[in-house]
């Protein structure tokens, strides 16, 4: 498995300026569905990859990097069932790093679309550089990740980063509805990325909508020359390189759903 990739993510990195409507809060999140989660923006025609309910570390065709800091909790709020996989940061924890990698191979597709339920402690103290990840899909070049993006002690943005050169590494951020992530609840996240028709057309996807609100909709993507989505992971890597967790702070994932093709 490839390394999680950190160098993009420092502070001073360029940011692309897209029109807002940014609120203070975050909307009230959905009536927990009967069966589990149902992700209404997963666009037509993809074939389910994986649907994990996180009642165990292991199994159904996930693999886990060892670690001591993932584990299994009840969680009363949870969409459904009332279990989560949580990811601790404890005092002490340095930045740099995740404390624990879930992945899922994806075969070189050329579309995905991920449903993500996810919860992070309240408080939580923030990165100095700015930026706490959540989600990485990796290509056999480089990586795209979601990150949660703000001050030590907020607000937070939910922002996208392509990694690779034909990108010019530069965030994507919500252009359509700024809705900010708001600590202590349960937010439903869905994430769509499509490769170009073409190596160089510049008409590739990103998308992401939070709560089932439309975040950021990019139409003019460059993907890389490559293989295609070869991996997906929940790895909350801290930042970029610095700072140290003064507290303990946590992640928490209720329901994950890939779909793709």
């Amino acid at each position: 498995m490839k390394p999680i990739l950190t160098v993009g993510f420092v502070a001073a990195i360029l940011v692309v300026v897209a029109p807002s409507c940014r609120s203070s809060s975050a909307p009230a999140p959905p009536s927990p569905p009967t069966g589990g989660a149902v992700w209404s923006n997963e666009p037509a025609g993809l074939a389910t990859v994986t649907d994990r309910l996180w009642a165990n570390l292991s199994g159904e065709g996930w693999h886990r990097r060892q670690s001591g800091d993932d584990r299994i909790v009840d969680d009363a709020s949870a969409p459904a069932p009332a279990k989560a996989l949580e990811y601790v940061f404890p005092a002490g924890f340095p930045g740099g790093t995740a404390p624990a990698t879930h992945y899922y191979e994806l075969g070189g597709r050329k579309e995905v679309f991920v449903g993500l339920e996810w919860k992070v402690s309240q408080p939580w103290q923030g990165h100095e550089s700015l930026v706490n990840k959540i989600q990485f899909v990796y290509t056999p070049t480089s990586d795209i990740a979601m990150v949660m993006y703000g001050p030590k002690g907020g607000p937070y943005q939910l922002r996208v980063m392509p990694q690779w050169p034909e990108h010019g590494s530069v965030w994507l951020v919500s252009n359509v509805n700024g809705i900010d992530p708001a600590l202590g609840r349960w937010h439903r996240l869905e994430w769509y990325l499509k490769y170009d028709s073409a190596y160089g057309a510049g008409d590739g996807i990103v998308r992401w909508w939070i709560d089932g609100a439309l975040a950021g909709d990019y139409t003019n993507i460059r993907y890389p020359n490559d293989g295609g989505f070869k991996e997906y992971q929940i790895s909350p890597t801290w930042g970029g390189v610095g700072d140290v967790k003064t507290e303990t702070d946590f992640y928490r994932f209720n329901r994950s759903y890939i779909s793709g093709r």
